[in-house]
C-alpha cells in the first residue's frame, strides 16, 4: 500500500480530516460488539461491525458504495445488500442489548430515574419503487412530498441520549400489498403511528427498579398511547392541543376548550417560577381532559411573550415546576433527530425494500451507541461516570473525529507489522501528523 492510495490524499494534500480505510477488527470496539456478534451471527458479523463503523465515521452522504470503498473492497455492494436485505439477523434485538449495555455503561443503578422520549421525523424519498413510500406533509419544508414517517424511542439517563427502538410506518395499502410476499418477515401489518408508539412503550425493557417516564408530544396524547403508559405504571408527561375539551373537578359537565381556558387561568391566578434556569409564569388545573382521563394541567408561559403551552400529566400529586422540568427533558430526541440526519445519514439509505431501509435505520443508531461509547471511554469523562450528576458528552462531529483518529491508528498499526508495509506505515503516521 502507497500513501498516494490511501483515502483521504487528493492532488498532494492532505483534507483535514482525512478518512481511513476500515482493516482488521479495531480493538476499541472489543467491547462495544460483544453481545452483538452473539445476537447477529459469525457470518453477518463482519459485515455488521463494518457498516457500523462506516455510518459512525464517514464524511457527507451514505452509499452502498461508499460503505464498500470505505471496507477497501473487503466486501461487494451485492453482499452489502443482501446482508442488508436478506441476511437473517434480528436488527431491533441488536439495537436493544446494545442501548442497555450503554445504560450500565453509564453506571445505572436501582431505583434511578429513566426518560422514555417518543417522536417521528420525515424524510423526503424521490424513489419511485422504493418500500412504504407515501405522500406526506413535510412539516419542516412545509410542503407536500413523498417520503418516509420514521418513528424513533430514545431513552434519557443522566443527560445522555440512548437509541433504543426506531419503526418504519407503512401505509394499508402497502401492507396489504405485502400479504403476498413468501417470506412472513416481509409481511408487513398495518398499525397507526400512535398504534406503533404504543407498541414500543409496551415492548421497551428498562433494567430492574427502574423509574421510568414517559415524555411525547400532543400528537401522541391519545387513549392507546397513555393507555400503554398506565399498563406500564409509567407516568406520561405531554403537551395539549388547545382544542382539547377540559373539565375540572367538581364541575365534570362544565367543559370548556384548553386554548381559552388556559389564558384566563394564566392571567388571574400565574404565578413567577424559575425553572432549568429560566423564568416561567406558571399556574395548574386539575380535571378531566377528552379522550385521556383524569389528569392535571399545568399552563406555563415565558416572560414577556404571548404564546404559551399546556402541559399534561397523570401524575396528579406532582408540583407545576416538576412536571415542566420532566418535560423540557423532551427537546433531547429533536436534538437527536437533527444530529442523526446531518452527522450519520439517517435518510440517506438507497435500499427498496422494507426490511432493507429497516435495518439500515437500526445500524445508524447503533452507530449512534457506538460514538456514545467512545465519548464514555475518553480519560475526562470516567470520572464523571462515576459520580452521579448529568454528563456533558462531546459533540457527534467531535466524536466522529476522534473514530476516525483510532481507525487510522489501527490501520497504521497494522501496516506497521509488516516488513514491506513499514515505510508506508511512516509516511502515513508522518502525513496525519500534518
Amino acid at each position: 500500500m502507497t500513501v498516494k492510495n490511501l483515502p483521504g490524499r487528493k492532488a498532494g494534500v492532505w483534507r483535514k480530516d482525512p478518512m481511513p480505510r476500515i482493516g482488521k477488527f479495531p480493538p476499541f470496539g472489543k467491547r462495544f460488539f460483544r453481545q452483538a456478534r452473539q445476537l447477529v451471527g459469525c457470518c453477518n458479523f463482519v459485515h455488521f461491525w463494518r457498516a457500523v463503523c462506516a455510518i459512525a465515521s464517514l464524511h457527507g452522504r451514505r452509499s452502498i458504495q461508499r460503505l464498500r470503498d470505505l471496507n477497501g473492497g473487503y466486501c461487494t455492494r451485492q453482499a452489502i445488500a443482501y446482508f442488508l436485505n436478506q441476511a437473517t439477523w434480528e436488527a431491533p434485538e441488536a439495537l436493544r442489548q446494545t442501548a442497555l449495555a450503554t445504560l450500565t455503561q453509564l453506571g445505572y443503578r436501582p431505583g434511578d430515574l429513566i426518560y422514555l422520549l417518543l417522536d417521528d421525523t420525515q424524510k423526503r424519498k424521490r424513489g419511485k419503487v422504493m418500500a412504504a413510500v407515501s405522500k406526506l406533509f413535510l412539516h419542516a419544508e412545509k410542503a407536500f412530498a413523498k417520503g418516509h414517517t420514521i418513528l424513533g424511542c430514545t431513552l434519557l439517563y443522566r443527560g445522555v441520549l440512548i437509541p433504543y427502538a426506531v419503526r418504519l410506518w407503512a401505509t394499508q395499502d402497502f401492507c396489504a400489498s405485502t400479504q403476498a410476499e413468501p417470506q412472513a418477515e416481509d409481511r408487513i401489518g398495518f398499525c397507526k403511528l400512535t398504534a406503533l408508539a404504543a407498541e414500543v412503550i409496551q415492548g421497551t425493557t428498562l433494567p430492574a427498579k427502574a423509574r421510568g417516564i414517559v415524555l411525547f408530544d400532543s400528537y401522541y396524547l391519545c387513549p392507546a398511547v397513555t393507555a400503554a403508559c398506565q399498563a406500564r405504571r409509567w407516568p406520561f408527561v405531554s403537551v395539549a392541543k388547545k382544542n382539547r375539551n377540559f373539565a375540572p373537578d367538581g364541575r365534570r359537565r362544565d367543559k370548556r376548550k384548553v386554548g381559552r381556558y388556559g389564558k384566563n387561568v394564566l392571567d388571574r391566578c400565574g404565578l413567577s417560577c424559575r425553572v432549568g434556569g429560566k423564568e416561567h409564569r406558571l399556574a395548574e388545573r386539575v380535571g378531566w381532559l377528552s379522550k385521556v382521563g383524569r389528569v392535571k394541567l399545568v399552563f406555563s408561559r415565558r416572560p414577556r411573550e404571548r404564546a404559551w403551552v399546556a402541559l399534561v400529566t397523570d401524575a396528579t400529586r406532582w408540583s407545576m415546576r416538576t412536571v415542566l422540568s420532566h418535560y423540557l427533558n423532551r427537546w433531547a430526541i429533536e436534538l437527536f433527530f437533527k444530529a442523526s440526519k446531518q452527522s450519520l445519514g439517517l435518510g440517506d439509505y438507497q435500499v427498496l425494500r422494507y426490511r432493507g431501509v429497516v435495518r439500515y435505520l437500526h445500524l445508524v443508531l447503533i452507530a449512534y451507541l457506538l460514538l456514545t461509547h467512545l465519548g464514555l471511554r475518553a480519560p475526562d469523562a470516567q470520572a464523571d461516570v462515576k459520580g452521579r450528576s448529568e454528563l456533558r458528552l462531546p459533540s457527534i462531529p467531535e466524536l466522529q473525529t476522534r473514530l476516525r483518529g483510532l481507525l487510522w491508528d489501527n490501520l497504521v498499526t497494522d501496516l506497521e507489522k509488516g516488513k514491506r508495509t513499514r515505510a508506508a506505515a511512516k509516511k502515513v503516521r508522518e502525513g496525519i501528523m500534518l
